[in-house]
């Protein structure tokens, strides 16, 4: 495992932990990502350093409003963004309320698009 797959396995654990009192989380592998699922449902990940939860129309517009991106990545050398998930502010992520309550509406945007 590279020191990059093991910082993103250890920071997933820590927001596993930290949402432990919301839910029983499990975590996986995706895509060079680690994937937060509730159930069998992904509705959060971690990827370089950064916890992104799944959006919807609805809860788009806070992320936005927070100055948050969307999770990007390069691949062949194109930039390119998976507009589901964006970035959880820093604010959100101090607060352990602000963060269930996030990570609630994330597991219902992921409950609305399915499994992924």
């Amino acid at each position: 495992m590279s020191k990059q797959s093991e910082q993103t396995k250890k920071l997933a654990d820590h927001y596993v932990d930290q949402l432990s009192d919301w839910a029983k989380l499990t975590t996986r592998p995706l895509f060079g990502a680690i994937a937060l699922y509730r159930t069998d449902h992904v509705f959060a990940m971690v990827w370089h350093g950064a916890l992104y939860f799944k959006v919807d129309d609805n809860s788009r517009s806070e992320y936005e409003a927070a100055g948050s991106q969307a999770l990007g990545y390069v691949s062949e050398g194109e930039d390119h963004a998976l507009k589901s998930y964006w970035e959880v502010p820093a604010d959100v992520i101090e607060d352990d309320d602000k963060l269930q309550a996030w990570a609630e509406r994330a597991y219902h945007a992921a409950l609305k698009h399915g499994k992924s």
